[in-house]
């Protein structure tokens, strides 16, 4: 009897889990650009921005995604984390619905779905068809497993000596929060507990008041995926773990002690006593939500507070995040946001140093330059890497091209790095000699840097916004700058032949300098070219 017990309840845990699985990854892949699209209109209102979280994790069935997402929203500068704290909060009730599902007795339609989905998962020529399927077949797998679960515990209520064991345990509330946690920690899911909670209440092993204890701790359980999914990301995502941690916790801490009340409330939306289970769930999230959503703006300064700026987290890569290399969308997203921080270390740290006056000139110029170079090198690594590491099997046509794209743009952002520390190497000969350029070539070199500059940022914007037209102006006007390289040589010249002593002096740096800058502008061009996808 132990055997077939074990073997239902595991067996169906395992199904539990793979279908929940099948659903995240499923419907991640069929609307991942159509769930940051929705996210990322909501980065003034709160409100708003609860609203969007419990709709997106309705739709995606996990939080932990709405989470990620989030992280990346709130690096990039597209949302305060006190405005991201309200997504977390819509999303906690979203991750509700499975139970509600399950509490509806599906699982005699459970194998249809599993059928359902098969068809187009195995059929489909369409990726979305396919991933449509793969969602379906997950959902048909939960609710098998749900059933399978519950058809392995009934036996266990008319067990005296684990009925006795549930008792003792039920006397103690915090015992019961405290083992639904790890067991939630464990199975990286809040629902599978819940669920058991709803199986063992139905079946007269638990009263209400205990199974809302599992609930509850269920909730807590749950913030340990985003914890774990954190540690190797940037302060940002950090302090969001952090901060649903701390909304979880204080959530527990507030109902535990009025466990009688929480459940005379569940009590009073069913008469079914599993439905009362899901719906207590569901009640702790909302009232959760309403308490805390006033002051998200307090909290996220809070765990800025606890997580301040970290200088030593240069050389991380922030938005690569490997749980998302099968999601195709989101990873090239990532890839995306850490270009941009490439571009904005050259743009806002390296572009303005490098070509300053010798008087207003760091003494450690090179210095800074190679270690900001050092920085752009480890991402261009991070990013070769990541992509390399995306499974081809799910990527269409267009995202191959993408991914392309994308490295060739990294590849380019690294070398303006080299060629902006090569700049600075002739700077140091120009310090070294004790003479500076003349008023006139200083003026020339300065005038072909504000147009390459120009030509940089405008690339990046075309980038940013894929703006194909703004990139087609980029390469119309480089001719121009290889005709400005052509006037400089030849000004330079006619400087030496009226025997100009700083002229002569610095030519080598002189044209040195002009060949950096032209290169500057060849990697300008390629950026372009690959936003227009000429590659």
């Amino acid at each position: 009897m132990l055997f077939t017990v074990a073997t239902g309840l595991l067996g169906g845990l395992a199904l539990f889990l793979y279908g929940m699985n099948l659903i995240s990854t499923g419907l991640q892949k069929a609307a991942a650009r159509q769930v940051q699209q929705l996210l990322g209109t909501v980065t003034r209102n709160r409100f708003y921005g609860m609203l969007a979280g419990l709709v997106v994790t309705i739709f995606l069935q996990t939080s932990a995604v709405t989470t990620v997402l989030l992280v990346g929203f709130v690096s990039a500068g597209l949302m305060s984390l006190g405005q991201a704290l309200g997504v977390i909060l819509g999303a906690a009730i979203g991750s509700t619905l499975t139970a509600q599902l399950i509490a509806f007795r599906l699982s005699d339609y459970s194998l249809w779905a599993v059928v359902a989905g098969l068809i187009p998962y195995l059929a489909a020529r369409r990726l979305r068809w396919r991933y449509l399927g793969q969602a379906i077949l997950g959902f048909g797998l939960i609710f098998y497993g749900a059933a399978l679960m519950g058809t392995a515990i009934a036996p266990f209520s008319t067990i005296p000596g684990f009925t006795a064991v549930l008792q003792r345990l039920a006397a103690h509330p915090w015992m019961m929060m405290l083992a639904a946690t790890l067991f939630t920690a464990i199975v990286q899911g809040s629902a599978a507990p819940v669920v058991v909670a709803m199986t063992l209440a139905a079946q007269g092993g638990l009263a209400l008041e205990p199974a809302l204890a599992l609930v509850l701790g269920a909730n807590l359980g749950t913030t340990a995926t985003a914890f774990i999914s954190s540690i190797a990301l940037s302060r940002e995502a950090k302090r969001v773990a952090l901060a649903h941690f701390f909304f979880k916790l204080a959530g527990v801490l507030l109902f535990l002690p009025f466990l009688g009340l929480y459940a005379g409330l569940s009590r009073l939306t069913s008469t079914d006593v599993a439905r009362q289970v899901a719906n207590g769930h569901t009640l702790f999230n909302i009232i959760n939500m309403l308490v805390f959503i006033p002051f998200t703006p307090m909290v996220g300064r809070l765990m800025e507070r606890l997580l301040p700026d970290a200088p030593e987290e240069e050389k991380v890569a922030k938005y690569l995040d490997t749980s998302l290399l099968n999601v195709p969308e989101l990873a090239l997203a990532g890839v995306t946001r850490e270009l941009l921080r490439m571009a904005g270390i050259i743009r806002e740290e390296m572009f303005p140093r490098v070509m300053r006056p010798l008087a207003e000139r760091e003494v450690d110029l090179l210095e800074k330059l190679r270690h900001l170079d050092g920085t752009l090198d480890y991402l261009y690594k991070a990013i070769a890497r990541y992509l390399a590491n995306m499974n081809h099997d799910n990527l269409s046509e267009e995202q191959m091209v993408a991914q392309t794209r994308l490295l060739y743009i990294a590849n380019d952002l690294e070398h303006i790095g080299d060629v902006t520390v090569e700049m600075a190497r002739q700077w140091r000969k120009i310090e070294t000699s004790g003479i500076e350029f003349s008023p006139e070539g200083q003026a020339e070199l300065q005038e072909m840097f504000t147009r390459v500059k120009e030509n940089f940022t405008s690339a990046i914007q075309a980038f940013a916004s894929d703006d194909q037209a703004l990139a087609a102006r980029v390469i119309r006007g480089h001719p121009e700058i290889l005709r400005l390289e052509k006037n400089l040589r030849y000004s330079h010249f006619q400087r030496l032949q009226r025997e100009n002593r700083l002229s002569l002096e610095t030519t080598s740096v002189h044209m040195e300098l002009i060949n950096h800058l032209l290169r500057l502008n060849i990697h300008n061009v390629s950026i372009a070219q690959a936003v227009m996808g000429i590659i």
